[in-house]
């Protein structure tokens, strides 16, 4: 495999990887819709009204990721890039993200060697879930 085609290998792979991250993002808000009407028939207590925001505010997230992630796959496809443009575009991607807060974590990890990163601390119930599929 030449270099080239490596690299629009991994320009396909963040592009699909940023479809399927939206596509998520629309069933999260349909879902968040769905339970948002049969909370609002009745007279939710405020800390209910917190957790849907709440909701709100990781849909909010994700769609920033995936669209960071769709801007920098199309930007990657354009053309082959070197060091310091692929420095501009990282910078350029990471600039149009809206969400605050999940810029500066963002930067933060992205300060952090990868390899030195601690993983999320998860329980052992949710460890039990992962990878498994619920069918509805």
């Amino acid at each position: 495999m030449t270099l080239e085609e490596s690299e629009s290998d991994v320009g396909a792979f963040l592009a699909v990887f940023a479809a399927l991250l939206l596509d998520n993002v629309l069933r999260l808000d349909e879902t968040v819709g769905t339970v948002t009407d049969y909370v609002m028939a009745t007279k939710p207590s405020r800390d209910l009204v917190v957790t849907l925001q709440s909701f709100d505010r990781l849909k909010q997230e994700f769609e920033a990721l995936g669209e960071a992630l769709t801007r920098y796959a199309e930007a990657h496809n354009a053309a082959p890039l070197n060091a310091e443009e692929h420095s501009q575009l990282q910078d350029s991607v990471i600039a149009g993200i809206t969400v605050a807060d999940l810029k500066d974590r963002l930067l933060s990890r992205l300060q952090v060697d990868l390899a030195d990163m601690p993983l999320p601390v998860i329980s052992a119930e949710q460890a039990a879930e992962v990878g498994v599929d619920v069918v509805y």
